[in-house]
C-alpha cells in the first residue's frame, strides 16, 4: 500500500509495483503519507481517497513468483526453502510445474501463507494469488471473506466491499498508467509529459529473471492447467484472463 495525500496505489506482489511506485515518487507534487509494501489498507481506509491496483494473469503472475524465488528472494521462497522444499527453486519449467502444482493444492496452504491458511473458509474457495488480490483490494478483508461459504458469496463480497477505483492491468501497464496520470490522477502529477515519458520510455524495475525465457515447451498440462482454472477461477471471471 502506497498511500499519499489523495490518492492510494494498491501494489499487489508481482505486477509492475516496483515500476508504478517509482513513477508516482518521482513526479508527484503530493508528499507520502503511508508505504507498507503490499500490505491491506484495512482500517487505515479512507472512502475520500482514489485508490487503483495493478493485476496480472495468473498464470504468467505465478511464473514471475516462482523466477523471483529461483534467485532467492520473495518471502513465498524463503518459507518454502526453510520448511524443506527448496528443491523446487531450480528454474526450470519442470520445477516450475512441481512447485505450481504444490501451490495450488489445497493440502499445502499451511505452507503459504498464516492468514491464509488460518480461515478455511477462504483458501478452499480461493487461490492463493486470489487472496493476495482480494486482500488488498476489500475493506476489512478478512472479516469479509472468512464469512463467504461460497462462490456466489466471494462475488458478492467483492462488489460490495471493492475499494478499487482503477486497475491496471499487467499485460497493459503502460497504456493503462498513462491513463491514469493524464487523467484521474492529473491533479497530482507536477509535469503531465515528463510523467508521461517516463511510463513510456522508462525500463521495468525490479523483474525476475524468467525462467521460461529459453523454454521451447511451456505448456502446463491439463491437470496442472485444470487446477488453475478452479482455484483463480475469481480472477479469471472478473477480468476475463
Amino acid at each position: 500500500m502506497h498511500e499519499f495525500e489523495t490518492f492510494v496505489y494498491l501494489d499487489l506482489q508481482k505486477t509492475g509495483t516496483t515500476f508504478v511506485s517509482y513513477i508516482l515518487t518521482e513526479c508527484t507534487t503530493e508528499h507520502i503519507v503511508e508505504f507498507d509494501k503490499h500490505k491491506p489498507v484495512g482500517a487505515r481506509y479512507k472512502p475520500d481517497k482514489f485508490h487503483f491496483i495493478t493485476v496480472r494473469e495468473p498464470r504468467d503472475q505465478y511464473i514471475s513468483l516462482y523466477s523471483h524465488g529461483c534467485s532467492g528472494a520473495g518471502g513465498l521462497s524463503r518459507r518454502l526453502r526453510r520448511r524443506g522444499h527448496g528443491d523446487f527453486y531450480d528454474s526450470t519449467w519442470r520445477g516450475f510445474r512441481r512447485w505450481l502444482k504444490f501451490i495450488l493444492d489445497i493440502e499445502q496452504v499451511p505452507f503459504l501463507d498464516d492468514t491464509y491458511a488460518k480461515e478455511k473458509a477462504i483458501h478452499e474457495l480461493i487461490g492463493f494469488q486470489t487472496f493476495r488480490y482480494l486482500e488488498l483490494a476489500l475493506k476489512d478483508p478478512y472479516e469479509t471473506l472468512k464469512v463467504c461459504k461460497t462462490r456466489d458469496d466471494v462475488r458478492a463480497a467483492h462488489k460490495e466491499n471493492s475499494i478499487v477505483d482503477y486497475t491496471i492491468r499487467n499485460e497493459t501497464l503502460r497504456e493503462d498508467f498513462e491513463k491514469l496520470v493524464t487523467g484521474e490522477l492529473r491533479h497530482a502529477i507536477r509535469d503531465v509529459d515528463k510523467a508521461v515519458g517516463l511510463i513510456r520510455g522508462s525500463e521495468n524495475l525490479n523483474t525476475s529473471d524468467r525462467i521460461d525465457r529459453f523454454e521451447d515447451k511451456t505448456k502446463l498440462g491439463p491437470e496442472i492447467r485444470n487446477m488453475l482454472r478452479e482455484r483463480e477461477w475469481f480472477l479469471k471471471e472478473l477480468f476475463g484472463y
